[in-house]
């Protein structure tokens, strides 16, 4: 048991383990979606700030038909990030996974806005109101989860009924 502390204990000292991300530090580079409300920037994992999305196990239906919500949301994000580099700024507040949160931008385009315009994505009240705006704006046009017939539950009341560890 002591070489396994000795080793772990020497790769901290050496920074082989990645240091928890401060509010303010800044990550720039192409986007990757790593789950529906999940980027990879510059090696960094950065769950969107204010936004949340349908889970991966998350069952949706438009009329009596099961619908690929999860998949939808990772593809409108995935074409947000098409669009150029991400650079996202990081709140230092970390998920129960220690991963960061952060606002990201795409040339001055706000990722997190832009993907609860697309009505693929809802607006995290528990975290901040400045989307709630465009997740209006995206119910009253049907767009997404608030297109004709969809019934999806928020994400966050799903999690709480299925709790499960989402990573």
């Amino acid at each position: 048991m002591r070489p396994v502390l000795a080793a772990l204990l020497a790769s901290l000292a050496l920074g082989c383990v990645p240091a928890m991300a401060a509010e303010g530090d800044t990550v720039t580079g192409p986007g990757r979606t790593i789950d529906a409300d999940i980027i990879m920037v510059d090696n960094q994992r950065v769950i969107l700030w204010g936004v949340d999305a349908p889970e991966r196990d998350q069952i949706c239906t438009v009329g009596s038909q099961k619908w690929a919500c999860w998949d939808a949301a990772k593809q409108a994000l995935d074409g947000i990030l098409a669009q150029g580099d991400a650079t996202c700024v990081l709140t230092g507040v970390a998920d129960p996974f220690g991963r960061s949160h952060g606002t990201c931008t795409i040339d001055g385009m706000d990722v997190g806005e832009a993907f609860v315009s697309t009505g693929m994505a809802r607006a995290y009240l528990d975290q901040t109101d400045a989307y709630l705006a465009a997740e209006e704006e995206a119910k009253a046009a049907g767009l997404g989860v608030w297109q004709a017939g969809a019934k999806v539950d928020d994400p966050w009341a799903w999690r709480k009924r299925n709790p499960g560890g989402f990573r």
